[in-house]
């Protein structure tokens, strides 16, 4: 009976297994039918390996010249870095000339880097003190750092050396604006705006020691030069005084008081001295200075050269 009922089993189970028609079901181990089933995920596919971007390679100026032409170049372009390189570059090509210096301190001027704008423009002076421009650095480098008096010194001392230094002419009256010294400012003022390459800010800052002053006709007549060469500010003033006969009324108790509240010292767009206006100065034989002090900042935008 055992035996038959095997039997039995075993032709119940051949046939399940002939089902098909003798084909097995593909495997893993099949790579034509797996490949067929299985397709590769993001994953699974190769990754395309970012293009190497190398940085801009800058040739090195062989003269001077070139050097400190290159650096202002990039000081323009706020690649303060390459520049202060190109700089460098410069004075090892001659170290007895003053320019690159001179630019390295208006480029820490424009970095806010006051001690490190005083050292250099310290240095300029030294090389080149007969130089108008090197002056006009270093004041403006003093001034960001609030020492007035070095400032005006230094202002001072440029405009002796170049009576048409407009920047310098202009830079002395800024800072006797914020010194409150609205006669000497008006002065030195009328000087820079009587030059040639006077900008629309410097009639704006005249128009400001002139209504100070109580001078109203005058600095209605500034505003309005200098709001026809583009300041907003000056066109502002100017609509402000229209009409206005005095800024001081005298009080009983013989004190001044303004009444109508004169503008601020403004901060102005920065300018710097162009080519024509700078004095290449190399050292002279009788050219002595110390080294200059330490602790200065940059403008972020008062005085120009």
């Amino acid at each position: 009976m055992k035996a038959q009922f095997r039997s039995i089993l075993f032709a119940l189970v051949l046939p399940a297994v002939a089902c098909g028609g003798g084909r097995e079901t593909p495997t893993k181990t099949d790579d034509a039918s797996w490949t067929a089933v299985h397709k590769p995920s993001v994953a699974d596919a190769p990754v395309a390996k970012p293009a190497v971007v190398k940085p801009e390679e800058i040739a090195v100026p062989t003269t001077y010249d070139e050097s400190v032409a290159l650096g202002r170049e990039l000081v323009g372009k706020g690649d303060f870095g390459k520049a202060k390189e190109m700089f460098e570059a410069a004075i090892k090509l001659d170290k007895k000339k003053a320019d690159a210096h001179i630019e390295i301190a208006r480029m820490y001027i424009a970095m806010n880097e006051k001690g490190k704008a005083i050292a250099a423009a310290n240095k300029a002076v030294k090389l080149a003190p007969l130089s108008s421009p090197a002056w006009n650095t270093k004041g403006r480098a003093e001034l960001t750092a609030h020492n007035y008096d070095n400032a005006i010194e230094a202002f001072t001392k440029s405009v002796e050396l170049n009576q048409d230094n407009v920047f310098a002419w202009n830079n002395l009256g800024y800072t006797e604006l914020l010194l409150k010294k609205y006669e000497d400012a008006a002065e030195h003022l009328l000087e820079a705006t009587s030059k040639k390459g006077a900008t629309a800010y410097m009639f704006n800052n005249l128009g400001t020691a002139l209504e100070h002053l109580d001078r109203l006709d005058d600095a209605r007549t500034a505003y309005e030069t200098g709001g026809k060469m583009g300041s907003n500010e000056a066109v502002a003033s100017r609509k402000r005084l229209e009409g206005v006969k005095t800024v001081v009324v005298i009080k009983e108790d013989g004190e001044v008081h303004e009444q109508v509240e004169a503008p601020k010292v403004m901060e102005y767009e920065h300018a710097e001295e162009t080519d024509d206006t700078e004095e290449k100065v190399d050292v002279s034989e009788e050219a002595e200075a110390s080294e200059g002090n330490g602790d200065v900042e940059l403008d972020g935008e008062s005085p120009t050269e």
